[in-house]
């Protein structure tokens, strides 16, 4: 391990994360931080996203892009505007039908140049890049609800490399204006196209959709599970990947599940075939919304990001997910998970 490399990680760290510096030097992989929000305490929490990001923009010091699928909050908003008003490179691209909001109009108005998709799907993605080495992604949009109300998470990864791979799609949104991009354009981009980076022992793996068929990556992380799965999500109409877990279930392998009471028992959702499978599933209890989409297997391995479990999400959508193998990062999602599990 390259202890010079990961010192420095642990100061830019603590400078960003003004809030936690004890708990950032304390950690043995300091090249993360994951936040949840708290809605049963009124949202109030010092590992809230909201925080996080607005100290994430506050030190940025060259440029900040982000694709975010909803962007009205006003006090991200305005943290936006200050940093280009002090010089930040600040660019963004947002869901078209999120594009006339209440932030959006003080980030508008500020000169930042805003791209809105242009097709039918949803651009769902939730991601920013700072200075082009500070990753942020997750399930989090920039709203009010987002911060305070529903169940999120974000993580915060420092790695030039896995923010150049997200640089690379935010320019093909923000500036190709190519949206629901079913394969790349260019020639042998299979094989030249980056997904995976390393960090210290840490394996991560970026993919995005419509174009990398993340439906298919996610089942074939499935099948490798050989103890246990455990997931939680906001939408789950996938029958390809309900079936794999179901099967996983059959073998022998835990599967816990939560999902999002909203849509749940619909004829298109998975909860009422996993009831009927014996799978432990159930029903989030948040009076607004559980806006989770996660998987953790084996308890070292996890998925996260925007992809909600459905068709839309892997056929027409602008989506991303980072599957991450580290038994510590994948234990915070654990502990987010039984959290809400047994409420």
């Amino acid at each position: 391990m390259n202890f010079k490399k990961y010192s420095t990680i642990s100061i830019i760290l603590s400078i960003i994360l003004l809030s936690d510096i004890a708990k950032v030097n304390s950690r043995e992989d300091n090249f993360y931080r994951i936040y949840f929000t708290s809605p049963w305490n009124k949202g109030v929490s010092r590992n809230n996203p909201e925080t996080a990001i607005i100290n994430l923009i506050s030190q940025t010091k060259r440029s900040f892009f982000g694709a975010f699928y909803d962007i009205s909050s006003k006090k991200i908003a305005y943290a936006l505007q200050k940093a280009h008003a002090r010089g930040v490179k600040v660019k963004l691209v947002v869901e078209r039908d999120n594009y006339n909001k209440k932030g959006m109009g003080i980030i508008k108005k500020a000169g930042i140049p805003v791209v809105k998709d242009n097709k039918s799907g949803y651009m769902h993605n939730k991601f920013a890049i700072a200075d082009k080495r500070i990753l942020w992604t997750g399930s989090y949009n920039l709203t009010d609800n987002g911060s305070y109300k529903n169940n999120n998470n974000a993580i915060m990864i420092l790695s030039s490399d896995l923010s150049n791979i997200y640089l690379n799609e935010f320019d093909e949104m923000f500036r190709y204006k190519i949206f629901g991009n079913k394969k790349e354009k260019k020639v042998f981009s299979g094989l030249t196209k980056k997904y995976y980076v390393k960090i210290g022992n840490t394996n991560i793996n970026a993919y995005f959709s419509p174009e990398d068929s993340i439906e298919n990556i996610i089942i074939k992380r499935l099948k490798k599970a050989k103890e246990s799965i455990h997931f939680m999500v906001f939408s789950f109409t996938s029958d390809k990947i309900g079936e794999e877990m179901i099967h996983q279930h059959r073998k022998g392998v835990k599967v816990y599940g939560l999902m999002e009471k909203r849509g749940a028992k619909s004829k298109y959702s998975e909860y009422i075939k996993m009831k009927i499978e014996g799978i432990p599933v159930k029903l989030d209890r948040n009076r607004y919304i559980m806006h989770h989409k996660v998987i953790v297997i084996d308890k070292k391995r996890v998925i996260t990001g925007s992809f909600n479990f459905s068709k839309n999400a892997n056929k027409k959508n602008d989506e991303n997910v980072l599957i991450i193998d580290n038994s510590n990062i994948s234990g915070e999602y654990l502990k987010e998970f039984y959290r809400l599990y047994r409420k």
